[in-house]
């Protein structure tokens, strides 16, 4: 293996496991506030129109809130990890015929931001519903990812394009 493709695998792992470090306080950060907040969400959301309130959200206390934050957050490191890896490898085929130009401009940070989080928003969606118990939360929590993330990732992936590591 040649040695600016190890460089390339070694940046892969450090974007990985930088964003992940981002990624998931902010999403323990939101599946506490919907986990704690529920009805109060839901019920703003449906004097809105945007949903319907068809039922109630058991009450959490601040400690099972906590626990289902830190538990989405804690199972979204191994799972993101995975897809983030494949995701940033995916980006880097063919990536020598890349004009410079496209390879670090700021429409290909928006393109990777967007298909990484289509793919994320559904993972956050699977394992929030799972650990809060309620769809409409864990599909809170997966849209307000949507806000968030691509702000965050977008950061992330400028900040690295500025990094040497793996890039020539």
């Amino acid at each position: 293996m040649s040695k600016l493709l190890k460089a390339t695998y070694k940046r892969s792992l450090y974007k990985t496991f930088t964003w992940r470090v981002i990624a998931s306080l902010d999403t323990a950060i939101l599946a506490f506030l919907f986990s704690f907040y529920g009805n109060e969400i839901l019920f703003f959301l449906s004097n809105l129109g945007l949903i319907t309130m068809d039922y109630e959200v058991t009450e959490t206390t601040v400690k099972e809130s906590v626990t289902d934050g830190l538990l989405v957050g804690t199972i979204e490191i191994i799972t993101k990890l995975i897809i983030y890896y494949f995701h940033e490898r995916a980006w880097r085929i063919g990536w020598k015929k890349q004009s410079d130009s496209f390879h670090h401009s700021k429409k290909r940070s928006l393109y990777k931001a967007i298909t990484y989080r289509i793919i994320g928003s559904l993972d956050t969606f699977i394992i929030s519903t799972f650990i809060i118990k309620s769809a409409k939360l864990g599909g809170g929590v997966a849209i307000a990812e949507i806000i968030t993330k691509p702000v965050l990732y977008y950061i992330h992936e400028r900040i690295w394009d500025k990094q040497k590591i793996g890039n020539k």
